[in-house]
Order: structure tokens, then C-alpha cells, then sequence
């Protein structure tokens, strides 16, 4: 089976934005592809949500547990210095863990185009190799 890993900032994109990263995670729903996640990963999304967008704990209690539900948590036991921005290691860090197929960033620049068996994607990528259909705008 197929597994992928979100970056943070496509999860802030989807709760917040919508657009190509929803339809990105709607996509990985509808395929029953297995989506991973880490607790570093959860807390940057719960500490940007809050403190960049100003949400309070309530919305945070209301959104992001029914998100993590869909998710398989990965503790990663492995330390990569492998991405252009060091705060990235973590979230591929998952994906090596995960030994997922996937890693959807609205960053690409900062990670390499892939880690082992992991391809480094933008959310529009990723819906135009698995739907080209649903890459349209």
C-alpha cells in the first residue's frame, strides 16, 4: 500500500486555506493510501495554528484530533541532517521511518527530490502522478 507523509505546511494550507492541499488530502482519503504522521509533526501544525493564526485551544480541540484519527503516528528513532533548512529533518525523518512512498511539501526547495525510496513532492505533483485529473485548477 501506498503511504504518505503531509509536511506541516500543507496541514496548515488544508485547515486553513483549502485549495490543491485539500484536495491533495482528500485524494489520499479516497485511495485509502496510509497517511503517517509524527508527534514533532502534530506539535509544529497544533503551535503554528495557534500562534501564527491566532487559533484558540477550543478550535485546535475541534479540528485536530479528527485529523490525527486518519493518521498512522510514526515515532521516528532515526536523526537525518539531510534538508537545505534543519527544522525540516523532522518531517523526513517520518517519512524514512515510515518507509513512506510519499512526501507532500509545500517546501520542496528545502528537502532533496527524494530519500531512499521517499519522492519529495509540491501537493499539485502529488495529485497530478496519482489523478492528473484532480491536479486541474
Amino acid at each position: 500500500m501506498t503511504g504518505v507523509v503531509v509536511d506541516t505546511n500543507v496541514y496548515i494550507s488544508v485547515l486553513v486555506f483549502g485549495g490543491v492541499p485539500q484536495r491533495a488530502l482528500d485524494l489520499i482519503s479516497a485511495q485509502g493510501l496510509s497517511l503517517y504522521v509524527s508527534p514533532s509533526i502534530a506539535d509544529e501544525v497544533e503551535g503554528v495554528l495557534s500562534r501564527k493564526f491566532g487559533w484558540s485551544p477550543q478550535d485546535l480541540e475541534t479540528f485536530l484530533p479528527p485529523l490525527w484519527e486518519r493518521c498512522i503516528m510514526i515515532r521516528p528513532t532515526i536523526r537525518l541532517r539531510v534538508c537545505a533548512d534543519p527544522d525540516d529533518n523532522h518531517v523526513l525523518e517520518c517519512a524514512a521511518a515510515a518507509q513512506a512512498d510519499f512526501l507532500i511539501t509545500g517546501n520542496a526547495k528545502h528537502f532533496p527530490k527524494s530519500y531512499r525510496t521517499t519522492r519529495i513532492v509540491s501537493p499539485r505533483q502529488f495529485l497530478e502522478m496519482l489523478r492528473p485529473e484532480a491536479g486541474q485548477t
